[in-house]
Parts: structure tokens; sequence; C-alpha cells
């Protein structure tokens, strides 16, 4: 089986490009006004799914029973954070309406808000953001952080990304979210992104954090903050040292994870 999402002025096409695909019923699920969601039984699901994608539709494989579907529901539930955001998979079949600051997000990319790693991020833009921010997402993935700070009030945000289908994912998770004007998506060097930033969020792991130590300060503007994570509690000091002459502000953690603040003095 197979879900597409889609929207509701695109519906009718959606379902006749299916249909010619040689899809065996189809079943439309309407989550919110705007999103529908249409599943489908397929021969070839992969190659199908190929096609679509190929075609700029978006559509993934679904498992059709049991503790795989189970689990696929689950996994596609939307989040809430902090009573304000909300994260979700476009191809989610859960109600919607209703859900404060919706981010939705497309195929490829790491990075839904279920990672304990990617939530403590989302935490900070909560606390932090205030509006009218210019922010850089450094080993962005799917661009969650920098979307969710654009729907929590931020100017403006470029993503950056080594993988080139994570640029195209998050090129894409910005038009799905009406946001592709105030969001850049680049795999230039992050020594090549010009100008200084209000934010800067990095969920890059430890190693990452200390290889791109001297730019990610230098890209903090006078006033401004850096957040990094992916990193152990037991990491925090070790990997603020790296990142002077930026002084901490916060921290937090969730189990074996942990996220730096830190500010200019």
């Amino acid at each position: 089986m197979i879900a597409v999402a889609t929207t509701a002025d695109r519906i009718v096409a959606v379902c006749n490009r299916l249909r010619a695909l040689g899809v065996r019923g189809l079943d439309i699920v309407a989550p919110s006004d705007t999103r529908r969601v249409v599943l489908s039984a397929v021969d070839g699901e992969a190659g199908v799914v190929a096609s679509l994608r190929a075609e700029e539709v978006m559509a993934v494989i679904r498992p059709d029973r049991g503790a795989a579907l189970h689990r696929w529901l689950e996994d596609a539930r939307p989040l809430t954070f902090g009573g304000r955001l909300s994260v979700c998979r476009v191809w989610s079949e859960h109600d919607r309406v209703g859900l404060p600051g919706l981010v939705e997000l497309g195929p490829g990319g790491f990075g839904d808000g279920r990672h304990p790693t990617t939530r403590l991020m989302i935490e900070e833009l909560l606390e932090r953001i205030a509006g009218g921010e210019r922010v850089l997402d450094v080993g962005c993935g799917s661009g969650v952080l920098g979307l969710c700070a654009l729907q929590l009030g931020a100017a403006a945000a470029v993503a950056v990304d080594i993988e080139a289908h994570a640029v195209e994912a998050v090129r894409r998770n910005a038009r799905i979210n009406a946001m592709a004007d105030r969001m850049e998506a680049t795999s230039a060097p992050l020594g090549d992104i010009e100008g200084a930033f209000d934010a800067v969020v990095a969920n890059i792991a430890r190693a990452g954090i200390v290889k791109l130590a001297a730019e990610l300060v230098a890209r903090v503007s006078p006033g401004g903050w850096l957040a990094v994570g992916g990193i152990s509690p037991s990491q925090c000091s070790q990997v603020a040292g790296f990142l002077k002459p930026l002084v901490e502000v916060e921290r937090r953690s969730s189990g074996e994870w942990a996220t730096v603040v830190l500010a200019r003095p």
C-alpha cells in the first residue's frame, strides 16, 4: 500500500494519476481543511513511489495491517510543543484541525521532532525566538528547526547541510509550509555563508561542533545566541570550551542527550 499526501485543490489530479498507474482502490483521508492523504494498493510499490516523487508528488510506502501499521500510525502522530508549535508528517492520517503553529514535513532529511536532540532544540526555540530574527540552521536535515523558528515568528532562515538530499528536502518542506520566500537552503560551506545571525542552531554532535567551532562562533551576531545539540550531558562543558569567546547561558538535557546555549559576553 502507498500513502500520497496532497491538498484539497489537487486531489482530483492526484487520484487520476494514481489510476493511470494502476492502483487498486482509493481511500481519501481529510486530516485538515486543506490536507488530503490518499491510500491505495498497488503492485510494485517502490517503483510507483519513485515515479510519483519524480513528479513532485509526496508518496511513501505504508503498511496495510498488523503491528507494522500500528507503529506507522504512532510514528505519524502529530507532536505539539509548549502549546504553541506542532510538527507532523504530511502523510499523517491523524486529525490536525486546530493544532497550534503547524509545521508539516515531507519525505527526506533527518528530524521530525521525535528524537530527543531535535526536541531539545525546539524547546530552546520556543523559549528564545521573540520575532523578527535571522536564523541559521547548521546541519539542517529536514529543516525542521529553521521551519519551527519561522513558524514562531523569525523573519528569515538559512539552512545548511552537506547532503544534497537534505537541501532538497528543506526546499520542499519550505514550499509545503508556504515559507519558501523566507527559507534559503544551501550546501555551501559554512564559511561561505555571509553575515551574522541572531540565532544559530547546530544539532550536529560533538565532532561536528568541534570541527566547525570557529565558523559557528563567527556567525553569531552581537546580542545573538548559539544552541548546539547532539551531545551528552558529560560533554557540555568541554563543547562550550571550544566555542569561546561565547559563554554558556543555559543547558538542558533529556536522558543521554543535552543541548547547550551560548551567547556573546
